[in-house]
């Protein structure tokens, strides 16, 4: 017997159907939404990218500096790196432009190398991208964005506090003397009353002021930061001899010359000009000036030396040692004052001083120079900075603490 079946259904028949379309609906609405969020990797069953898989990602990567880096400069002088790396770009017709928050145009480059030693003209926070554009200034690709920090050291002489009476003789040296100011604040040396052990080694030295030697003055373009090339000088006098000791930070050591050629290899020089008030308007050297470079040798076969550049004559009596330290090396020496033709030494004396570190990294000559003072150049003492010879009777550890305290 045939069974009847009704060809109409009821809307309770059709829901399990209907249930099932709006279920697979909302489902491919909420694919898609999803999607739009997270990286396709997440649907291929890979890993979400690290950073070197987000490198390989772009045509166009800023390697350095790296995101959310923080510098810490000296002054305004040191540069920070740029790197770009890019693939498939480099054959076609249009310019990559560097760009720091989003308006400032920094660096145009029409072809690799992409490198650029870019200088900040002051502290904050940056963003950096790098835009592949046409001729018409449109951009066709962009780079990562690299936000990074710039902070300035305070860059000063680092003077120990002193009784008042040390500090108000200071003072009317200073006043009296008629120092060129705008070539840097003074350096106080302090008569010694133990003489510093010539020995390439620094520990005896705390007791005494130091002063940086980071201004690039000579190769300046040279220059990219103070890990590249700078140093602390250390002073001291008495009657018979001038002390120093400077610690230089260096990242590549060279010196393979001697005699009158050591300024071409990594060495220190220190100009002195013992008539201050004489010279204020006199850029050439004359009797009353003195420039002595300073070799730490090669801590192989080449010893620590001396050379009197100006005037031309030999060393008398002058010691050195040098010490090799993990990031550079130190120069120790005693200088006598015989040395310095009709000079001898008296308290609160003002003289021109520079000391200067000349850099070679992998070159046959000088790559860069730094110095004490703003400026510097060999046979112009107008750009000499300022030494001021203080007796403050005998200095020690324990003396250093008692005057703190009344300061």
């Amino acid at each position: 017997m045939r069974r009847k079946y009704n060809k109409y259904t009821s809307i309770g028949d059709r829901l399990p159907f209907i249930a099932v379309f709006l279920i697979i609906g909302l489902a491919v609405i909420f694919m898609l939404v999803f999607k739009s969020k997270f990286p396709m990797v997440f649907f291929s069953g890979g890993e979400i990218q690290n950073e070197e898989q987000q490198h390989e990602s772009y045509s166009i990567y800023i390697s350095s500096p790296s995101d959310k880096r923080v510098f810490s400069l000296i002054n305004e002088n040191e540069t920070i790196p740029i790197i770009i790396e890019s693939k498939d770009i480099e054959n076609l017709e249009y310019k990559l432009k560097l760009v720091i928050n989003d308006e400032n145009t920094i660096k145009v480059f029409s072809s690799p190398p992409y490198e650029y030693n870019w200088k900040p003209k002051e502290p904050g926070e940056y963003i950096l991208i790098a835009n592949l554009v046409d001729n018409n200034d449109i951009v066709i690709s962009g780079s990562n964005e690299v936000s990074f920090t710039i902070k300035y050291l305070s860059e000063t002489i680092e003077t120990i506090a002193r009784s008042p009476e040390i500090e108000e003789k200071k003072q009317r040296a200073l006043e009296n003397s008629g120092y060129r100011a705008q070539n840097g604040p003074p350096i106080f040396s302090f008569k010694c009353y133990s003489p510093p052990v010539i020995d390439g080694i620094l520990e005896e030295w705390q007791i005494y002021d130091r002063a940086p030697i980071s201004n690039p003055t000579i190769k300046k373009e040279n220059f990219t930061s103070i890990a590249d090339c700078s140093g602390v000088i250390y002073t001291c006098w008495d009657d018979l001899n001038f002390y120093f000791a400077v610690q230089i930070k260096d990242d590549v050591f060279r010196q393979t010359f001697i005699g009158n050629q050591i300024n071409n290899g990594d060495s220190v020089t220190l100009v002195f000009d013992t008539d201050l008030p004489g010279d204020l308007n006199i850029p050439f050297y004359n009797s009353d000036d003195f420039h002595i470079d300073f070799s730490p040798g090669n801590f192989s076969g080449i010893q620590p030396e001396a050379f009197v550049y100006f005037p031309s004559k030999s060393p008398e009596g002058i010691e050195i040692k040098s010490g090799k330290i993990e990031d550079g090396f130190i120069i120790e020496a005693s200088i006598p004052w015989e040395n310095f033709v009709n000079f001898s030494p008296r308290d609160m004396d003002v003289f021109g001083f520079t000391a200067s570190i000349f850099d070679t990294d992998e070159l046959e000559s000088t790559e860069l120079v730094v110095s004490s003072s703003k400026q510097f150049e060999i046979n112009n003492v107008i750009l000499l900075g300022s030494l001021v010879l203080i007796d403050a009777g005998e200095l020690t550890a324990g003396q250093e603490e008692n005057d703190e305290g009344q300061t």
